[in-house]
């Protein structure tokens, strides 16, 4: 996405500034055969280049890609050899997390109670990639598609899937709203595994009483915008 475009190209733009100088500063101190600004210089140079060519650092949530296919996942921030990955083909993707992980997804399910109010239970959902190969290759996959749209995409989803959650809502305490949320919840899950996505936390805030909302029908509407412009007239 495009924060970590960024943080990378950041990242390339600190080493070139930091290696330029150092490089003009070997060749002054050699061409004046001041020997020991050069070795130091020198050394500089070598953990420059090290850090900015050979230490790689891996952000958490990255895959290990070798020609489109997920070899493994990387879930916490590491340091590798980055030669280690390139002498097998194999490339580092991050998954996002900025966007997508980073802040929970609100959902709203209304029920009505038979008693002219309705039930509202309003769903805060905090996502995680699922851990399994499988899953690994259809959340790369779908960043590949998606890019920035990625999260869009899970939006699209929950609205999908939010037409099979129905009540009736168990207003008795909160160890059946408990209950409650976990068909809802395994609901979601099937719909977000297309995505290598899972609801790793779920909280609720929940209430019950008069109609909330009034559902109208297409043809009412219009007969009632007629009717209110036919007054006003």
């Amino acid at each position: 996405m495009w924060a970590q475009r960024m943080i990378r190209i950041l990242g390339r733009m600190i080493f070139y500034m930091l290696l330029l100088p150092l490089l003009v500063g070997i060749v002054y101190t050699l061409s004046h055969e001041q020997w020991t600004a050069a070795l130091i210089f020198m050394i500089l140079c070598v953990l420059i280049l090290y850090r900015g060519l050979i230490r790689l650092k891996i952000p958490a949530n990255s895959l290990v890609v070798r020609d489109g296919k997920v070899v493994f996942f990387i879930p916490e921030k590491t340091v590798r050899n980055r030669f280690d990955f390139v002498s097998r083909g194999q490339t580092i993707v991050e998954l996002p997390h900025f966007g997508l992980l980073d802040r929970p997804y609100k959902l709203e399910i209304f029920s009505p109670d038979n008693k002219g109010g309705l039930y509202s239970c309003r769903l805060s959902l905090n996502l995680g990639y699922i851990m399994e190969l499988p899953a690994w290759q259809r959340a790369y996959d779908n960043f590949v598609f998606y890019q920035d749209k990625l999260s869009l995409a899970v939006k699209r989803q929950l609205f999908r899937s939010s037409p099979q959650l129905t009540g009736p809502f168990p207003p008795q305490g909160e160890k059946d709203m408990e209950k409650y949320l976990q068909p809802i919840v395994a609901e979601l899950n099937l719909g977000l595994e297309s995505l290598g996505l899972k609801i790793e936390n779920a909280t609720y805030t929940f209430t019950a009483g008069p109609t909330l909302v009034r559902f109208v029908a297409a043809e009412q509407e219009i007969v009632e915008k007629a009717v209110s412009s036919g007054g006003a007239s």
